[in-house]
């Protein structure tokens, strides 16, 4: 049974949640204060996930996401408000202290779905068979060095000015920001690559590094990788388009480059299988049944899989995994 911990200062609340996830699979406790669920923490020895509201007075939320974090890693973190501004939750996710976050009020079918979603990938990505093959693609589970400095970067809040310094050491990534930037849908119109950097936020600055890091690490394939990226970055342009004019809004900062990293399992089986992958099975398959039948067959996994658990593994947000995980069998 999944244990579930509520942190939220107001008790109607826990109150209200309490009602709603009585009597399912769940063993949830609930928490008005950091030092209650400290000792829910330090009684049970391992929690599920976590899910705690961002403002409250003493011990806000971040820190507690913070201090999560460092005391058990392998906890699924949640960030939950009514207050903190979608700048303080999409910062939480960036530096990887939340994987998910919800917005008061909510309703009670959109956080199980949601908690329930959540739990689901994590077992999906964590199965026996799947850690098993993954074992063949070990030498890609460090983070690239400089997605790495990067992320601590932006964990120690460094100015806007370190971060442009140390992406502005890769051409191929600058010109990548660049160009995302004064593409149609943030029309920035710069070439400062600062700016940029502005303009396309961190968590899509995060997913351009990560990308272009991981098609570097088998260096004949770099040119192979060019074709992939190109596709990645119109997708991604085609998905902004597309839910803009279908929603009528704009698209959620943590989903405004998912079609950048979707096809990243492509680009880590080039790394590791090389010419194999992109002559006898990339450019083979003639749609995209035929290619994730011919991945399974060739190597147990297919790229959506593949590229799925490494997001998983570099912590990205729960919602980038999905659209990965998924893309091909959105139905699943």
């Amino acid at each position: 049974m999944k244990k579930l911990l509520f942190i939220d200062d107001e008790n109607h609340i826990l109150k209200a949640l309490s009602r709603t996830f009585r009597n399912l699979e769940f063993k949830c406790f609930y928490a008005s204060n950091i030092k209650d669920a400290i000792a829910v923490f330090i009684e049970e020895d391992h929690l599920d996930m976590i899910i705690t509201d961002i403002k409250m007075p003493y011990f806000d939320g971040v820190r507690v996401l913070k201090l999560f974090k460092e005391a058990s890693p392998e906890t699924i973190r949640v960030a939950i408000t009514g207050y903190a501004s979608a700048s303080t939750i999409t910062e939480a996710v960036s530096k990887n202290l939340a994987k998910q976050y919800f917005y008061k009020p909510w309703s009670n079918e959109e956080l199980l779905e949601g908690i329930r979603k959540m739990f689901m990938l994590e077992d999906k990505l964590k199965s026996f068979h799947l850690f098993n093959i993954i074992q063949q693609f070990e030498s890609i589970k460090t983070l690239p060095k400089l997605y790495y400095e990067l992320n601590l970067y932006i964990q120690r809040d460094k100015s806007i000015e370190d971060i442009t310094g140390i992406i502005e050491r890769d051409p191929a990534i600058t010109s990548n920001v660049l160009r995302l930037a004064n593409s149609a849908f943030y029309a920035a119109k710069t070439g400062n690559i600062q700016q940029a950097i502005m303009f396309i936020g961190l968590n899509n600055l995060k997913q351009i590094v990560l990308s272009y890091e991981v098609a570097q690490m088998n260096s004949k394939m770099v040119g192979k990788c060019e074709s992939l990226w190109a596709h990645a970055n119109r997708t991604n342009l085609i998905f902004q388009d597309l839910y803009t004019k279908i929603t009528k809004t704009k698209v959620p900062p943590i989903l405004s480059s998912a079609g950048i990293v979707h096809d990243i399992g492509k680009i880590i089986m080039l790394q590791i299988f090389g010419e194999r992958y992109y002559e006898e099975i990339l450019m083979q398959a003639y749609n995209d049944d035929v290619l994730l039948a011919t991945e399974r067959e060739n190597f147990g996994i297919d790229h959506s899989m593949l590229g799925g658990y490494f997001l998983n593994w570099w912590a990205f947000p729960v919602d980038i995994i999905e659209v990965t995980l998924f893309h091909h069998t959105p139905t699943d």
